[in-house]
């Protein structure tokens, strides 16, 4: 079973949270069955964190309601309807984010089986449990913590479509980039500009993960000229040579003013 089968069977059998059922899988070295064991022998250490399974009849109901109407077992037509009803943008973050909370397999859908299990993970079952749920979840990934980067990096499997591919598309990189990085990267306009000069085809796993931690690295480490920047630092070789393109900008805007 895969890393990520464990961790929902696991949170299946405790309602656990999706970080707290991978430190709890990590504690007992991927052993399901011996966190589960854990997790009943010490049930104060959870109480405040398991929380009450969504009703799976009043979710198949809600799914019912969305579904396409030539493939009842999938939620595609009608997604921003559904997005709507429950306070989320169809153009926003949180079109993306219920597919990362859902841990959707295809691009753009998500399955009834999907949609049941992972809101009743998650404990709501409801439009208005939804609403306030979704809220939540939009402000927790308005920080720069742990929940933004999980949910950044899983979006590269996402957007790949097929797991054989290494890498995406240069065009989907950066309309995703102007959704979801809009409040975690200050120099988001500069590396779009700088990404229609380049003739850098795709995008691989490794610039997609790094360029989060180069928005978080240059907040209080690289100056706006990037005059103190290390070429001899572990980055790719496109966040390189985007931190050169904004050294000439500065010393070109230095000479004209």
């Amino acid at each position: 079973m895969s890393s990520r089968g464990k961790i929902r069977k696991l949170q299946q059998l405790t309602n656990l949270g999706r970080r707290q059922a991978e430190e709890l899988l990590r504690m007992h070295s991927e052993n399901v069955n011996a966190a589960v064991d854990y997790f009943f022998s010490n049930p104060h250490k959870f109480a405040s964190s398991s929380k009450k399974a969504g009703d799976a009849n009043k979710l198949k109901a809600i799914f019912k309601k969305y579904a396409d109407e030539d493939n009842a077992s999938q939620l595609q037509e009608k997604y921003g309807d559904f997005l709507g009803d429950i306070g989320l943008s169809e153009d926003g973050i949180g079109s993306f984010a219920i597919p990362w909370k859902l841990e959707a397999k295809t691009f753009g859908a998500i399955m009834e089986g999907e949609f049941v299990q992972g809101f009743s993970a998650q404990g709501v079952d409801t439009i208005p449990k939804l609403k306030t749920w979704g809220k939540g979840l939009m402000g927790d990934l308005k920080k720069d913590g742990d929940d933004f980067k999980e949910f950044y990096k899983w979006m590269f499997d996402y957007l790949k479509e097929d797991a054989k591919r290494k890498t995406i598309d240069t065009e989907i990189a950066v309309c995703v980039w102007q959704v979801i990085m809009a409040d975690h990267f200050k120099l988001l306009d500069k590396w779009l500009e700088f990404l229609q000069q380049e003739t850098k085809p795709k995008v691989n796993r490794d610039v997609w993960n790094q360029l989060i931690d180069f928005s978080r690295f240059i907040k209080t480490n690289v100056k706006d000229d990037f005059s103190n920047w290390d070429p001899n630092g572990a980055w790719p070789v496109l966040i390189d040579s985007f931190a050169e393109w904004m050294q000439e900008k500065a010393k070109s805007e230095s000479k004209q003013n």
